[in-house]
C-alpha cells in the first residue's frame, strides 16, 4: 500500500509543479501562403540548452505549452522539415502567438540536420529503419526489440508502452489477421522505410474523436523499391546431432489494390511454428465483458510449459503453411482471405518431485517420455468497410485441431498415458457502426459452433478411459444506439448472449463415491443492458458503464430425464479517469465492482479425469462471487530523449461462496470445492522503463514488479491460509557501442516466496543471463558468441547452475545472398531444473534440453 500511496503522492504533487507554471499559445503559419502547418516540434529552450517540455502543432497548426515562470529569458523553439527553424523570446511578444515559418528545402550536401532519434507528428512516433537497423539484424523482429518504448515477448507478442497492440499494419494495410509474426520473422530491414507506433490509435473511422483506446498500432512502411512488386526470400540449413535442417520460402507483394503474403517453412532445430502462426490480436465484439470461454476442457494431459527457452527444448519435427491475401475492392473497402496450416510433433524427457508440506502426504516423484502430435487447419474470410460514416465487418473463421499426446511415465507410478483432444470451431463475427449526424448507431454479432471429441486412456496393470464429447452453440447479438453532445457520450446498450451446450461424459476404471457416467444440455440465456456515459476535454476523459444482466439456466439431465431452470441477475459497474498531464505524460485510474453468478458447470456433479494423478469435480455452489479491482496506470515519454516509461499499480479484493480443496486418495488428487465463504487479496505493481542511448544505436531499460496474492485453500479437509509472493528484476542493454560491435545482455532475477500458515515460509531464487556480442569487422562478416547463464536455489538450501554457449558465423556475399555456420549448446549440457509453487505445493522441475547441434545454412533473396 505504501507504493500505491506514492504513486498518488507524486500526481498530485505534479499538480502543484504545474502551478507554477504559465502557459503560452499560439499558431503556425507557411509565410507564403498563409495555411497552418502541422506537426512542428515547439520546445521550450533557455541559454544552456537544458531540457524543458515540447509539444507538436495539431492539424490548425495551433499549439499551447507551459514553462516555468522561475526561469529567466527562456525562448520557444520552432523546428520542421522542410522549413527553416526559428526562436522566439517568451514574453517578447503576448499570447497567443502567431509565428510564420519560412518554408526552405533541406539540402542534406549542404546542411546537417540533427533530428530527434524519434520523430513524432501528432500521435504518431517513427522510427527510422536506417537509424537502428544493422547488417547483423536478420528479420524486423530483431530490430523491433531494440526500439525504446516496444518490447517483443518471448511468444512474438508487441508490446508498447505496457500494452499490447491493437492493429498491426503493412503499409497502411491491415490482413495479417492478428499473425503479425509472420512478417515481423520474415520481413527483412532491408525492405522497410520505419516503423510508424500510431498512439491511442482508434482503427474504426466512425469512432474516431468519439471512443478512446489506450493502445497503440503498429504500421511497417516499406521502401518505394519494396512495393508493388514480389519480394522472396529462400532459406536452407542442414546440420547435425542428430541430423538437422531447417528450410523455408517467403514471398510478399505489397500493391495498391492487392496485398500478399506467402509462408512455407519445414524445420528440425527447435523452432516452434506458433511463434509465427499464433493470432496475436483477436476480433473483438464492442461490448465489454464478453468472455470467449464459457466451459474449460476437461482433458489437460499433454500440455507443458517450460521456463527455458524452448528452442533449447524442443526436439522437434515441424511445418507451417500460410497465405494472406487482401483486395481493395472500393474506397475504404477491402476483402481478405488468410489459409494455415501447423504441424508439430515434439519428443520430451521430463522429470519433477513435488513437496506437498504436509508429513502425511509423501512426496510424488515423476518421470516423463512424452510424444505430442499437434496438426492445426485455420482459414479466414473477411469483407470489411471502414469509411468515416460506415463501418462494416464480416468475419468467417473456420479451425480444425487435431492433438495427441502419448507418454510412458515411471518414478512414484509406472503407467501409460495417451491424450486425444481434437477441436473444431466455426465463428462468424459481424459488426457495424453508422454515424447519423450526432447519433451512433452499432450492431454486433457472433456465431460460433465447437466440437470436441476427447479422450483419455490410462494404462498401469488396470486400464482407466475417460471420454468427454461436447458440442457447444453460442450466439451473442447485440445493439448500442448513442448520443452526441458536444464533449459527452450518452449511450445504451442491449443484447442476447444464448450458449447451448452438451455434454457425453464417461470414465471407467476407477472406483470412486463420485458419479463417473453424465449426459447433460444446458441451455443458457443472457439478456443484457448497459447505460454508458463518457466526457472528453482536450486533457480529461471519464466514462462509466453499469451493465445490467439477468442469467436463465436451464438444465436437462439425460440419464434421468430430469430438467430444471434456475435465474439469476448480475451487476458489473466500471468507472474509469484519465487525465493527460502534458503532452508527454499521462495518467489513468480504474475501478471495477461485479457480481457474478455461478458457472453453469456446477450442475455436472460427474468426476472428470484430467490426467493420470489429477481427477475434478466441478463446484457445487449456487451462491454469487463479488469481485473488486481497483488500478492506476501512468506513462511517460519523451521522443526527443527516446525516454518511455510506463507503471501499474492493481489490487484485487474478491469473496467467494466456495473454497478449492485438494483431497489425496490413493494414486489420485481430487480437486473440488467446498461451500466455505472466503476472501482474496491480490496486490500487483510492475513498471517498465527504457532509454534511447547514442542516436538510437543502445537502448538501455528495467522491467521490475512485485506479487503478492492473500488466498486460502483447503487440503485433506484442513484450510490452510497462505500467502505467495513473487518478485522480480529484469534490467537489458541492447545495440551497438560502434559500427562493428553490437552486445545484448538480459539479467532476470525472479524470487518466489510461499507463506503457509502453520507450515512455515518456502522461497526459492532463479537466475537468468543472457549475454552476446556480434563482432563485424566488415560489412561482409559478422561473427558472434553468446551465452545463458541459469542458476537456481532452491528452499531446502541446493543450488542448480546451467550455463550454455553458442556460436555463430556469417557472411554476405552480396545483397542477395549470405551464408552461415551455428553452433548451439557448444558445452552439451543436457538437463535444466527449476522450481516452481502449486496449489500448497512446492515442485522441481528437469528438463532435458537439445544437446549440441552445427548447423550451416544459406539465404539467398530474389
Amino acid at each position: 500500500m505504501r507504493i500505491i500511496t506514492a504513486i498518488f503522492a507524486a500526481f498530485f504533487s505534479l499538480s502543484v509543479v504545474y502551478g507554477q507554471t504559465k502557459e503560452v499559445r499560439g499558431v503556425v503559419l507557411d509565410k507564403d501562403d498563409r495555411s497552418p502547418v502541422a506537426g512542428v516540434i515547439v520546445q521550450v529552450k533557455d541559454s544552456s540548452d537544458h531540457p524543458y517540455p515540447y509539444t507538436i502543432t495539431n492539424d490548425q497548426g495551433e499549439f499551447g505549452i507551459k514553462y516555468p515562470t522561475s526561469v529567466p529569458d527562456l525562448s520557444l523553439r520552432f523546428q520542421c522539415m522542410s522549413y527553416a527553424s526559428q526562436t522566439i523570446r517568451i514574453g517578447v511578444s503576448s499570447s497567443p502567438l502567431t509565428v510564420y515559418l519560412v518554408p526552405r528545402p533541406t539540402q542534406l550536401k549542404d546542411v546537417t540536420v540533427t533530428a530527434p532519434d524519434i520523430e513524432q507528428r501528432s500521435d504518431t512516433l517513427t522510427y527510422y529503419m536506417n537509424k537502428y537497423a544493422t547488417p547483423a539484424d536478420k528479420n524486423l523482429s530483431d530490430v523491433l526489440k531494440r526500439l525504446p518504448g516496444i518490447k517483443v515477448e518471448e511468444n512474438g507478442q508487441i508490446k508498447y508502452h505496457g500494452e499490447p497492440i491493437n492493429k498491426f499494419y503493412i503499409d497502411g494495410s491491415d490482413f495479417m489477421d492478428g499473425r503479425y509474426g509472420l512478417a515481423t520473422e520474415n520481413i527483412s530491414p532491408s525492405d522497410v522505410a520505419s516503423v510508424d507506433v500510431l498512439e491511442n490509435h482508434q482503427p474504426v473511422q466512425v469512432l474516431k474523436g468519439l471512443e478512446f483506446s489506450q493502445r497503440a498500432g503498429l504500421n511497417i512502411k516499406l521502401k518505394e523499391e519494396a512495393r508493388h512488386k514480389w519480394i522472396a526470400i529462400l532459406h536452407g540449413g542442414a546440420g547435425m546431432s542428430p541430423f538437422l535442417y531447417d528450410a523455408s520460402a517467403f514471398a510478399m507483394r505489397i500493391a495498391g489494390k492487392w496485398q500478399n503474403m506467402e509462408t512455407v517453412r519445414i524445420n528440425r532445430t527447435g523452432w516452434n511454428p506458433a511463434s509465427q502462426s499464433r493470432r496475436q490480436i483477436e476480433s473483438s465484439l464492442s461490448g465489454n465483458g464478453y468472455a470467449d470461454q464459457l466451459w474449460d476442457d476437461p482433458v489437460t494431459a499433454g500440455r507443458l510449459s517450460l521456463p527455458i527457452d524452448e528452442q533449447r527444448t524442443r526436439d522437434n519435427f515441424s511445418m507451417l503453411a500460410h497465405t494472406s491475401n487482401s483486395w481493395r475492392t472500393g474506397e475504404g473497402r477491402d476483402a481478405k482471405f488468410n489459409l494455415t496450416y501447423e504441424g508439430d510433433k515434439l519428443d520430451y524427457l521430463t522429470a519433477y518431485e513435488t513437496n506437498y508440506f504436509d508429513e502425511k502426504i509423501p512426496s510424488f516423484i515423476e518421470r516423463k517420455a512424452m510424444r505430442t502430435q499437434t496438426h492445426r487447419l485455420g482459414g479466414h474470410w473477411a469483407l470489411q468497410v471502414n469509411r468515416p460514416a460506415l463501418f462494416l465487418k464480416d468475419n468467417l473463421y473456420l479451425d480444425a485441431d487435431w492433438d495427441k499426446a502419448t507418454s510412458t511415465i515411471g518414478g512414484t507410478r509406472s503407467l501409460l498415458q495417451n491424450a486425444e483432444t481434437p477441436s473444431f470451431r466455426a465463428t462468424n463475427d459481424v459488426q457495424a457502426v453508422k454515424r447519423i449526424d450526432n447519433r451512433l448507431l452499432t450492431f454486433s454479432s457472433r456465431n460460433s459452433y465447437v466440437y470436441k471429441p476427447q479422450s483419455l486412456h490410462i494404462t498401469a496393470g488396470d486400464s482407466a478411459i475417460q471420454k468427454v464429447t461436447t458440442g457447444d452453440y453460442r450466439s451473442v447479438t447485440e445493439a448500442r444506439y448513442g448520443w452526441l453532445f458536444n464533449r459527452w457520450k450518452v449511450s445504451a446498450r442491449g443484447g442476447i448472449d444464448f450458449n447451448h451446450h452438451n455434454i457425453d461424459a464417461d470414465l471407467h476404471g476407477i472406483a470412486l463415491s463420485y458419479p463417473t457416467r453424465n449426459e447433460m444440455d444446458f441451455s443458457l440465456l443472457s439478456p443484457y443492458l448497459s447505460p454508458d456515459v463518457s466526457y472528453r476535454s482536450s486533457r480529461w476523459l471519464f466514462t462509466l458503464s453499469v451493465p445490467v444482466s439477468y442469467h436463465l439456466h436451464h438444465i436437462r439431465n439425460k440419464l434421468t430425464d430430469e430438467s430444471g431452470t434456475e435465474y439469476y441477475a448480475s451487476v458489473a459497474p466500471a468507472f474509469s479517469l484519465r487525465h493527460q498531464i502534458s503532452a508527454k505524460m499521462d495518467m489513468a485510474a480504474q475501478f471495477k465492482y461485479s457480481l457474478s453468478p455461478p458457472k453453469a458447470d456446477m450442475h455436472l456433479r460427474n468426476v472428470m479425469m484430467n490426467d493420470f494423478r489429477n481427477l475434478t469435480v466441478p463446484e457445487d455452489v449456487s451462491e454469487y462471487k463479488e469481485e473488486r479491482t481497483a488500478t492506476l496506470n501512468v506513462r511517460y515519454r519523451n521522443p526527443i530523449t527516446s525516454l518511455f516509461f510506463h507503471g501499474m499499480g492493481r489490487l484485487d479484493w474478491n469473496r467467494y461462496p466456495s473454497m478449492r480443496s485438494q483431497l489425496f486418495m490413493g494414486d489420485y488428487i481430487l480437486h473440488s470445492f467446498v461451500p466455505i465463504k472466503n476472501e482474496s487479496r491480490n496486490l500487483a505493481v510492475d513498471g517498465s522503463i527504457s532509454k534511447g542511448l547514442m542516436s538510437g544505436k543502445l537502448t538501455l531499460g528495467l522491467d521490475a514488479g512485485h506479487v503478492r496474492i492473500w488466498i486460502t485453500s483447503m487440503k485433506q479437509h484442513v484450510e490452510s491460509p497462505y500467502v505467495l509472493t513473487k518478485t522480480f528484476v529484469q534490467p537489458y542493454l541492447k545495440g551497438f557501442f560502434t559500427n562493428g560491435l553490437s552486445m545484448d545482455y538480459r539479467l532476470l532475477y525472479t524470487r518466489n516466496t510461499m507463506d503457509i500458515e502453520f507450515s512455515g515460509k518456502s522461497a526459492h531464487d532463479v537466475w537468468k543471463q543472457y549475454l552476446a556480442f556480434t563482432i563485424m569487422p566488415d560489412k561482409a562478416w559478422q561473427i558472434g558468441i553468446g551465452g545463458e547463464h541459469y542458476y537456481t536455489r532452491f528452499s531446502s538450501g541446493n543450488s542448480t547452475n546451467l550455463v550454455l554457449l553458442d556460436a555463430s558465423v556469417r557472411w554476405t556475399v552480396s545483397k542477395r545472398a549470405d551464408f552461415s555456420l551455428t553452433g548451439m549448446n557448444l558445452l552439451n549440457r543436457r538437463a535444466y531444473h527449476y522450481a516452481n509453487y502449486g496449489l500448497l505445493s512446492e515442485t522441481g522441475y528437469t528438463y532435458n534440453i537439445r544437446g549440441r547441434s552445427i548447423m550451416t545454412s544459406v539465404q539467398v533473396r530474389l
